[in-house]
């Protein structure tokens, strides 16, 4: 009889095979045994050589409910020199070693002031136990994750921070926070694409390099911005008691000036 200690194998388990005889036996070894989804070290005997000991390693990322190990009786002899006939077969075990991995994606990858976007959470099979605490976003915060009814896709809101500029950044899950149905947590991490936060909206300063303007003078108005500015024109700015020229920029769109 082939019984093994655990029947249900997950990532990193092994198990124990026992094969008990009906009396002492000769001649056993590896090659009288077939174990799918896994391997099985040399079995070992006690004193009276009717129980033999292996250790069973299940395969790396498979998921296979069906299996059994069995004995080739042929190989197999007692005392006497009577081989054994036929084969003997182990009850089912099931091995589920699948790791989790997952993609993260956001819908839009380059966030201004105002905007929010969706980010989809996708892994290889159902998930188990997915929150905010498993999930680190720069420059921005993550509403709490929500799933799909089969729990393979789960999709939050991502927030930008206000006032920021920062190009480079990602949102990463901790793999070892969430378990499949198997029981089998994740390892390492996940990560997005690049994606960019330029929220800081643009300020200015205006100065006149005459403030007590007499008749015939004229002077110089420089509009300085706190970054790079597109589409300023004359529409935007109001004067009164006096007209402006057009605007002309410097080469960092940052100082305009205008007389």
């Amino acid at each position: 009889t082939i019984t093994l200690a655990d029947s249900a194998l997950t990532a990193g388990e092994t198990t124990t095979v026992s094969f008990t005889f009906n009396e002492p036996v000769t001649g056993f070894d590896a090659s009288d045994i077939v174990c799918t989804s896994g391997t099985l070290s040399a079995p070992t005997a006690n004193t009276e050589r009717t129980v033999w000991t292996a250790t069973f390693t299940p395969t790396a990322n498979v998921n296979v409910a069906t299996n059994t190990i069995r004995v080739n009786l042929a190989g197999v002899s007692d005392d006497a020199g009577n081989a054994g006939t036929g084969s003997a077969n182990s009850a089912n075990y099931s091995v589920h070693t699948t790791r989790l991995t997952a993609t993260i994606t956001l819908a839009d990858s380059a966030l201004t002031a105002g905007e929010t976007t969706t980010v989809t959470f996708r892994f290889n099979g159902p998930v188990n136990g997915l929150d905010t605490s498993d999930i680190v976003c720069t420059s921005g915060t993550l509403s709490a994750p929500t799933a799909n009814a089969a729990r393979t896709v789960w999709t939050a809101t991502f927030t930008p921070t206000a006032d920021a500029n920062v190009p480079t950044n990602v949102i990463r899950v901790n793999l070892a926070g969430v378990t499949n149905e198997a029981g089998n947590a994740g390892t390492g991490s996940a990560s997005s694409a690049n994606y960019s936060v330029h929220t800081t909206r643009p300020t200015v300063s205006i100065t006149l390099t005459d403030s007590a303007l007499s008749a015939g003078e004229s002077t110089t108005v420089t509009f300085t911005f706190n970054e790079p500015a597109n589409n300023f024109d004359a529409r935007d700015i109001v004067c009164p008691n006096g007209r402006l020229s057009a605007l002309t920029e410097n080469d960092e769109r940052t100082v305009w000036t205008a007389t």
